[in-house]
């Protein structure tokens, strides 16, 4: 009597849209507006240009969500080391909005404007190697038949 075969694994669904590492760029591109307009309110003497909070802020969560966006395609549809790259990214997003929170909020501290500082450049390099990682060759594979 012949045991039933198992039905073959279904493959990893190919992503939709551009790749994980064109998603990248666009995360660097928006690390990099994020830090520009947090340098020109630096500069701001006497309080903040409303226009430039408020594009700072927006732009900083458009980054939130769109690193959100990577990770979740990364976890879906690549390996490993793409998988954490977008996921470190996400995080050091997600971690220097609240720090910038934190720092808008709790009265302008040195901390949180470090750690705002520190987490963005871990986001640039995290979107640097979801560049360089981020290509078909770090495609998950289908199952083999059995």
């Amino acid at each position: 009597m012949a045991t039933p075969q198992a039905p073959p694994a279904a493959p990893a669904p190919a992503p939709r849209g551009p790749s994980l590492r064109v998603r990248g760029v666009a995360v660097f591109v928006g690390f990099i507006v994020v830090s520009l307009l947090g340098n020109s309110l630096a500069f701001e003497s006497g309080g903040y240009n409303v226009a430039y909070l408020a594009a700072h802020i927006g732009v900083a969560l458009l980054l939130v969500a769109f690193s959100g966006h990577a990770a979740v395609l990364a976890a879906r549809s690549y390996r490993g080391v793409s998988q954490a790259v977008a996921a470190l990214t996400l995080l050091a997003a997600i971690g220097a909005t609240i720090a910038g929170t934190v720092f808008l909020l709790g009265g302008q501290r040195n901390g949180p404007l470090y750690a705002m500082e520190g987490l963005a450049v871990l986001g640039l390099l995290g979107a640097i190697l979801m560049i360089v990682w981020g290509g078909a060759g770090s495609l998950r594979q289908p199952a083999a038949p059995a």
